[in-house]
């Protein structure tokens, strides 16, 4: 049969990381402790994550925002329109969470003063709006934010503070004990009032930690983790929520939190009321001064005179005088609110602004241009507060385009207001020029009437003004009194279970953890192991084919196919004889060479047993010891060393005295000899093929030992001798790459008629050992094999029990 390689197909080069499942599966199951041990620690750290995990509770509340005209209180009560039914409900959601608005709850709360218990591992926060200890930081240059203390209350009048320095190693600072509650104390430049709000009992002898921190921050953080969101779209229902460590004070801080939004809406609503109101109490004001003076004059023109009424014409222009008082009035008024509007727009005080409808002024020009500011007002002050970093406002362009409309709008009013006041100039000049035709009529009239006409008509005038601003001014308060907040509870703050940590998806998490990393520690030991494991392994790695298994010798019998003929590692040195006959067909005089890649594989073990099982046959069989850097064969034969083959190559002897005779019926031997110093050169003389040429005439095999193909060349030397090579495997110690390099060498020609055998199978299981070949269990050579060549390799552990792995 054909040996060579010829005509192989070439392949990709394969990757010595290669994964094999069945081994990992073998090995999780051999080191099933290991897989245990891992649940086990996985399982405790997820028991105590959850033990000391500071829980995270989740508080929820939902409020609805009532429509515009469903409170219309103003317009029920009169004809003006103090406020504002327009509302962008999308803008309603950046107003909850804008700072300003949280900074103020946070301080309302006391958020700003924190007090925690330390444990014995962790520090907790502890929470308790019935503290009887109350802690204010006086307004100073220094403030102790960010600052940490002890506080340990002592008796029932007085405690002690203890602070840390930058320069403590400790953690702890100066301490000042026996002070008095109800007082101010200062600590390193900080003002503290310590109140005492009722009995310290329950808290006496105990250490909390006072921790101050800065309301805005703590508003920007609520702001970060508060939820605002509607409930389905187009709806006004706003479903509120936030979590955190401690239950009641997200509970506390959601109540609050509605109760302040509450409050903001009806101050917003009640802004222009108030301004109104502001401004009615002036006129009035000026008004009842003028029409207290009238009063007196009426009284003094009565005892002075006996004429208290007017004839009929005397009372038509008494009546038309009035009437054009009365215009003229309205048009100071007028010109008064557009003198107050220019003051506030000119400068840029836009918050005091309010239509001219509120104080009864029908200008609906006007009227419409301040109501568009003032919407245009809401929206860039909500944009502003809806932006966390103030720093770059001056170079937003979206806050520079509302700006710039805001301005147009206002040039718009005042030029508005310059018009109409013109416009009014020219009225009052034409009523004041009928008002002085009406005089010069009434001029001749007695004086007496003339005097009571003048009186009346001033106390009349005064009169109807003041009873109109005073109505004015009473449907403003009405107005402001009677608005409620449109935001109204659904569903008050209610806690959740825990959120953190979530104790089911711990344990999950840790014990699937604790099954993946023992199998992946196992899959990555697969992948990085780089000795030969099974006979797929390599099948895998090298084209040469598989001759045959050998099992594992605990003993140190190197002779067991002699001295145990009947065993199974006999039976399988028969089995690679019957499969060498494969490939040798039926030759005579043949020769085989045993070689491996490196030191302690089995090369000398493989060829002693060989050789004594064709001896055993009837076949004269001579082993030559080829290795002349380091001979062997000879101490397991029994025999001496002292003449050789590195003698006969240097001419010194003959053939016939290097051959030696062994115990074993028709095996022989020759020895490597004293080491020589050109053992490379000693094997390439022509001698060493002449002496191949007389073994074949005078031995039915020839069994060459060489050293191994990984150190010295002697093997591709030697290989043209031989009718087939074997290259020997060692299960779990020959190394991948080894198997790789000798490939190379196989396809490429230098190495042909070579096989290999799968030497010392100990390791059984799936994905181990040589799969169905060979027979049942085995001997195999024990303790370690110790070449040389700079390696020492050691001394393997015996192992206690026989097995030929198949």
């Amino acid at each position: 049969m054909p040996e060579g390689n010829e005509g192989l197909p070439s392949k990709e080069k394969p990757s010595i990381f290669q994964i094999n499942f069945k081994r990992v599966a073998d090995r999780a199951v051999r080191l099933w402790y290991v897989t245990v041990l891992s649940l086990a620690i996985a399982i405790t750290l997820a028991h105590l994550i959850n033990r000391y995990s500071t829980p995270i509770y989740p508080v929820k509340a939902s409020i609805i925002i009532k429509e515009g005209d469903e409170n219309a209180g103003a317009k029920f009560l009169y004809d003006n329109e103090l406020l504002n039914p327009y509302r962008n409900f999308y803008n309603e959601v950046y107003i909850m969470r804008s700072y300003p608005l949280l900074q103020g709850v946070m301080e309302e709360l006391g958020f700003d003063v924190a007090l925690y218990v330390e444990g014995d591992i962790k520090t907790s926060e502890y929470y308790d709006p019935h503290f009887p200890v109350k802690f204010k930081v006086i307004p100073t240059a220094h403030k102790p934010t960010g600052r940490s203390f002890y506080f340990t209350v002592q008796d029932s009048s007085s405690y002690s503070f203890q602070y840390m320095t930058d320069d403590d190693d400790d953690g702890t600072g100066k301490e000042f004990p026996k002070l008095a509650f109800n007082d101010t104390v200062k600590i390193n430049g900080f003002s503290i009032y310590v109140e005492k709000r009722g009995s310290v009992s329950s808290i006496m002898g105990k250490r909390f930690i006072v921790r101050f921190k800065d309301s805005w921050s703590l508003a920007k953080s609520y702001s970060s983790r508060l939820t605002a969101n509607y409930a389905q779209a187009g709806a006004s229902v706003v479903n509120l929520d936030i979590s955190g460590e401690v239950i009641q004070k997200e509970i506390d801080f959601l109540n609050k939190f509605i109760e302040r939004y509450q409050q903001y809406d009806v101050e917003k609503k009640n802004k222009m009321a108030t301004m109104a109101i502001k401004f009615l109490d002036e006129q009035l004001l000026v008004i009842g001064d003028s029409l207290n003076r009238y009063e007196d004059e009426v009284e003094s023109f009565k005892h002075r005179n006996i004429i208290t009424r007017l004839d009929e014409e005397t009372s038509r222009l008494y009546q038309k005088y009035t009437d054009l008082e009365q215009q003229k009035f309205d048009y100071n008024l007028l010109n008064n609110y557009f003198k107050y509007v220019d003051g506030l727009l000119k400068n840029d005080q836009f918050d005091g602004i309010f239509t001219p409808n509120s104080v009864g002024i029908r200008d609906n020009v006007v009227a419409d241009l301040v109501q568009e500011l003032i919407e245009e007002q809401s929206k860039v002050t909500l944009y502003k507060r809806s932006i966390p970093d103030q720093s770059g406002m001056d170079s937003n362009p979206a806050l520079q385009g509302k700006l710039r409309k805001i301005e147009i709008i206002k040039s718009d009013i005042l030029k508005t207001i310059e018009n109409t006041r013109n416009t009014n100039v020219i009225n009052i000049r034409f009523i004041d020029d009928q008002i002085g035709l009406i005089k010069r009529q009434l001029s001749k009239l007695p004086s007496t009437e003339r005097e009571l006409v003048s009186i009346q008509r001033n106390y009349a005038l005064k009169e109807q003004l003041y009873l109109y601003l005073l109505q004015k001014r009473t449907e403003a308060g009405l107005s402001r009194a009677s608005t409620t907040s449109d935001i109204v509870v659904v569903n008050p703050p209610i806690a959740s279970s825990a959120i953190f940590p979530n104790k089911g998806q711990n344990y999950g998490i840790a014990a699937g953890a604790g099954l993946f990393l023992p199998l992946l520690i196992f899959v990555i030991i697969e992948m990085f192991n780089g000795k030969i494991q099974s006979k797929d392994d390599i099948e895998k790695l090298t084209a040469m084919p598989v001759i045959a298994g050998i099992g594992h010798n605990p003993g140190n019998d190197q002779l067991i196919v002699y001295t145990k003929p009947r065993s199974a590692m006999a039976e399988s040195f028969r089995a690679l004889r019957s499969n060498l006959n494969y490939f040798t067909g039926n030759r005579e005089h043949i020769v085989f060479m045993v070689t491996s890649s490196v030191p302690g594989e089995g090369k000398s073990f493989t060829s002693l047993n060989l050789a004594s099982v064709f001896a055993m046959a009837g076949k004269r069989t001579v082993i030559v010891g080829a290795d002349l850097r380091k001979p062997k064969l000879f101490e397991e034969l029994g025999l001496e060393n002292k003449i050789g083959l590195s003698q006969y190559l240097s001419g010194m002897v003959g053939v016939e005295e290097v051959i030696q005779t062994t115990s074993v019926e028709n095996l022989y031997l020759i020895s490597g000899g004293p080491t020589p110093p050109n053992p490379s050169e000693l094997l390439m003389r022509p001698a060493m093929e002449k002496l191949m040429a007389n073994l074949r005439d005078q031995f039915d095999y020839i069994i060459v030992d060489t050293p191994p193909l990984s150190y010295v060349s002697d093997a591709f030397v030697l290989s043209k001798y031989a009718d087939h090579s074997l290259f020997l495997v060692r299960q779990d110690f020959t190394p991948k790459t080894a198997l790789l390099s000798l490939d190379d060498f196989f396809v490429a020609g230098k190495l042909s008629k070579i096989s290999i055998l799968f030497n010392d199978l100990r390791k059984t299981g799936l994905g181990y050992g040589y799969g169905n070949y060979g027979y049942g269990y085995g001997y195999g050579y024990g303790g370690g094999y110790g070449y040389g060549y700079g390696i020492n390799l050691g001394k393997k552990k015996k192992d206690d029990g026989e097995g030929y792995y198949s």
